[in-house]
């Protein structure tokens, strides 16, 4: 058996499976958050002991991924390890930003709260005479709260979608897509950090409200303090304005919605989640709306950037000499139509 020429074989395909769904913006997006919360960890003597593992999630990735090669329908093997990696990317995403979030609220810049107050007086929005409505009607609450934790399914739908329906491209864009928001908003929300309406409110006078979305006061007051901290609580969404839960209520349906069901279900479910991240995830109206913006901003730089990457792919000194010989074996059509005729001279 010619070992080397299986490990050409297969390896190929394992390296390539691993960097095809993530472009290479994306990358440097996520190694600027894992730098970002390193050093702003390193400057404020903070330590996030809580963190999970992603090791075993690594491996498992890449036992799956090594197995898919041996599945005889390629389009099935290729959609799995687009998925398995993808999966992977996100992961290893949110944790660099979970660290950032955190750490970046350490240098505890002034809260905005009544900024956003006024902001949603301005707008015409009262939060607590919203959140009383809600509270007064069960079945909406219980949408509500199903459509605000169905986020993590949200986030992967499109990548698996996409990975079935063989779209790298959209794949990669998505990607990109939610690295771009993710990591603006850690940025907003820690140069602009607030409590959240919650905080001067009493939780006890809702019947049914419990806000268990809401940025987590305990770990927001104890980041703000001065000194070494070491936090082995598990974390929580410390991000305030921009709601990110908005920016994936926006993000999936527009990234997905070529897929007409899929799009229908999603308007429905997602217009619930854009209500229950003001009573649910203790928002401002005002976060809601950025949070949306950020979405449409996050998926048409993307895109943007995907394309002058695909652009720069085409006219990369690798491409030019398979370029070079389409360009000088004629088309098909047209050794047809220079044929020499019958009788004619050759």
């Amino acid at each position: 058996m010619n070992f080397s020429l299986l490990a050409r074989k297969y390896g190929s395909a394992i390296v390539q499976s691993r960097i095809s769904p993530v472009s290479r913006p994306a990358t440097v997006l996520t190694l600027c958050l894992a730098a970002t919360g390193l050093i702003a960890s390193i400057a404020t003597k903070f330590v996030l002991a809580s963190l999970p593992n992603v090791m075993p999630l690594v491996v498992g990735v890449v036992a799956l991924d090594a197995g898919s090669q041996f599945v005889p329908q390629p389009r099935i093997a290729a959609a799995l390890q687009t998925v398995l990696y993808g999966v992977l990317y996100l992961a290893v995403t949110i944790l660099c930003a979970v660290l950032a979030a955190y750490a970046m609220q350490r240098f505890a810049f002034p809260l905005r709260d009544h900024l956003f107050t006024r902001v949603d007086s301005a707008l015409g929005f009262d939060w607590l005479s919203y959140a009383r409505w809600v509270d007064g009607h069960l079945a909406v609450q219980r949408l509500f709260h199903f459509a605000y934790d169905t986020i993590q399914i949200q986030i992967v739908l499109p990548l698996v979608v996409l990975a079935l329906f063989n779209r790298p491209g959209d794949v990669r864009s998505y990607l990109l897509a939610f690295t771009i928001a993710l990591s603006a908003t850690i940025v907003i929300s820690a140069l602009l950090p607030a409590a959240g309406p919650i905080a001067f409110v009493d939780r006890a006078s809702f019947h049914i409200l419990k806000f268990t979305g809401a940025t987590p006061l305990d770990h927001l007051m104890r980041l703000r303090e001065a000194g070494p901290l070491i936090l082995r609580d598990a974390p929580g969404g410390i991000a305030t304005f921009p709601s990110f839960h908005s920016t994936i209520a926006v993000l999936t349906p527009l990234t997905l919605r070529g897929h007409r069901r899929i799009f229908l279900v999603l308007l429905v479910l997602d217009a619930a989640m854009l209500g229950g991240t003001i009573t649910e995830g203790a928002h401002y109206f005002c976060d809601v709306l950025a949070g949306s913006g950020m979405a449409f901003f996050a998926y048409f730089l993307a895109r943007y950037l995907i394309r002058r990457e695909d652009a720069r792919g085409a006219r990369s000194p690798a491409n030019a000499p398979a370029n070079l010989s389409a360009a000088a074996s004629p088309p098909e059509s047209e050794g047809i139509c220079c044929a020499p005729r019958a009788g004619s001279p050759v």
